[in-house]
């Protein structure tokens, strides 16, 4: 009797978070602004010495930043390996999207030689935005060296990284600003959600008189979002899914049974758009912030967690010339989202491990400088374009056990056993 695996990832809901939002949306009680003061009241006490406001997504928060920071038609220096809409933010901004590749290996974050570079032959750049990809803090001191003799504003794209540390501060302290997602399938999630944090005390008014002539997020799309949480949840839920959902999508995926395959992608059909949507132009609720202020005082032990995941794929993976591993770090300045690995023959690998009953995700994430809908801003990008085409999300998440670790770690080792039996 075949075994199915642990889901290749869980949300980070609880009960409680179901529960707490439904009644909220349904009665309107606690989805006022008070949770929100409370959770930036608990940001600022996480982050001394900064302010903090709540946003509706982080893409908002990269919007509302940039808004307040950049002169349109200004540059602004990004990474090319990222999702569209964070490139349509600048856009909508003002700003004129300018993208640095990534480093060589497997950090997939932005290149500081190359961000030096543009520094010094690009004129009429406004800011620098930085991610820190994948839950590792990029090298961002030599960009912010190089930033600060120009007078020019570093931005942290911190989506992937709350909790992370480096020298002594956590991700999104390190820069002008910095910009957190609580959104569906992040380690601190309400659903929907985000935050800036600052020391810019003016850019912070600016802001906040910004999203107060704004409406709070309606109730009824929380409730949509709630489902498709609940729904993701019922999936992964462990009776259901080794019972009958991942025979399902194995079964899809090895026979490209595209309706079920589609379910599992995003950023597939990527835009450009220059006027900031009305959908986005919320704030985020009392209920969503309660969420999040709910969630913080876990954070730091995720992290550990998924740190000691990461150094078991490494002991078990390191000496595959074939594969490139991310940057091993246990000082917290690597929080390990997922723990990406990168192959040439990604597809190759990836069925192979779906054929032994592993359950991992092939990279979303694309070049943006590549897309047609930018040819605009089109560079070239070759790091960038060879990630797109490698990345595989080995699972790390809380509760993913060791044994489903060591079974990866295990079938990525037969397949290159496998291969290279053939030479």
């Amino acid at each position: 009797m075949f075994s199915a695996p642990q889901p290749r990832s869980r949300l980070y809901t609880r009960a409680a978070d179901y529960r707490n939002g439904l009644v909220a949306a349904l009665t309107g009680h606690g989805y006022d602004s008070r949770g929100t003061i409370e959770l930036e009241s608990a940001l600022k006490a996480l982050h001394p010495g900064f302010d903090a406001v709540a946003v509706p997504m982080a893409r908002v928060g990269i919007y509302l930043v940039l808004k307040n920071l950049i002169k349109r038609g200004q540059k602004v220096i990004l990474s090319p390996y990222t999702i569209s809409d964070v490139v349509n933010m600048v856009l909508c901004a003002g700003g004129v999207p300018l993208f640095a590749d990534i480093e060589v290996g497997g950090s997939c974050n932005i290149d500081a030689k190359e961000v030096e570079r543009l520094l010094d032959t690009e004129a009429n750049v406004g800011a620098v935005m930085v991610t820190h990809f994948y839950g590792l803090i990029c090298n961002i001191e030599p960009i912010l060296g190089a930033c600060r003799a120009r007078k020019i504003p570093v931005v942290e794209d911190a989506a992937q990284s709350f909790g992370a540390r480096h020298a002594g501060s956590r991700a999104g302290m390190l820069a002008d600003a910095g910009v957190f997602s609580f959104g569906l399938l992040k380690n601190v999630t309400s659903f929907f959600g985000g935050a800036i944090l600052s020391r810019d005390t003016a850019l912070m008014d600016h802001i906040r008189a910004d999203l107060e002539a704004l409406p709070v997020f309606p109730k009824s799309a929380l409730v949509k979002k709630m489902a498709k949480g609940a729904a993701f949840d019922l999936a992964t839920f462990p009776l259901f899914f080794e019972l009958g959902v991942y025979w399902l999508f194995r079964q899809a995926y090895l026979h490209d049974v595209e309706f079920f395959n589609n379910k599992l992608e995003t950023d597939s059909n990527p835009v450009a758009y220059s006027t900031f949507p009305k959908t986005y132009a919320h704030r985020i609720s009392g209920a969503q912030s309660d969420m999040v202020r709910s969630q913080l005082d876990r954070v730091d032990r995720h992290i550990e967690e998924r740190i000691t995941k990461a150094k078991i794929y490494h002991a078990g993976l390191h000496d595959l010339p074939d594969l490139v591993l991310p940057p091993l770090r246990t000082d917290g300045s690597h929080s390990y989202f997922y723990y990406p690995i990168q192959c040439a023959n990604r597809e190759g690998l990836a069925r192979y491990m779906t054929q032994k009953l592993r359950d991992v995700q092939i990279s979303h994430h694309r070049n943006c400088a590549a897309m047609a809908c930018f040819a605009e801003y089109q560079r070239d990008c070759p790091n960038a374009s060879l990630s797109e085409k490698r990345v595989i999300y080995l699972p790390t998440y809380p509760g993913y056990r060791e044994e489903e670790v060591q079974a990866n770690i295990a079938a990525i080792r037969g397949f290159f056993r496998e291969a290279n039996s053939w030479r």
